[in-house]
């Protein structure tokens, strides 16, 4: 992956997540769930997408793009957690959902059709279609 420093004054082409069922070694700079701004998408192998601060060159085959954000939290179920494991990682459990504009992660307990966000307080339907 390449790196390089993002003009601030760039607009979103589009947005961007990793593919659910995706292998984590493929994937690894990009969170599960989170969705992430298209900075560049002119070749046809790679997709250039702002991670942080930086610009990082993904392979196209690893992301889903959509032009605008959608309205509901993903859901992402977890096949890798393992309870000796003391992070912050662990502590959401096998499953969680993640806010499409702030990207906050949040450990869901039950099948709640609706949620807000503790981080940014944005209330939306959680997209169990997608898990």
């Amino acid at each position: 992956m390449v790196e390089t420093v993002m003009d601030t004054n760039e607009r979103p082409l589009a947005w961007a997540r990793v593919y659910p069922a995706l292998h984590r070694s493929l994937s690894k700079w990009l969170r599960r769930g989170t969705w992430y701004e298209v900075v560049r998408n002119d070749l046809p192998d790679r997709i250039s997408l702002k991670v942080g601060e930086r610009t990082v060159d993904v392979p196209r085959r690893v992301v889903e793009i959509r032009d605008g954000l959608p309205k509901h939290f993903s859901v992402v179920t977890r096949t890798d957690v393992s309870p000796a494991d003391g992070n912050r990682t662990s502590q959401l459990g096998r499953r969680y959902m993640v806010c499409p504009h702030c990207g906050t992660r949040t450990r869901l307990t039950g099948e709640p059709r609706v949620r807000d966000c503790p981080g940014c307080g944005r209330p939306g339907e959680v997209g169990w279609w997608e898990s």
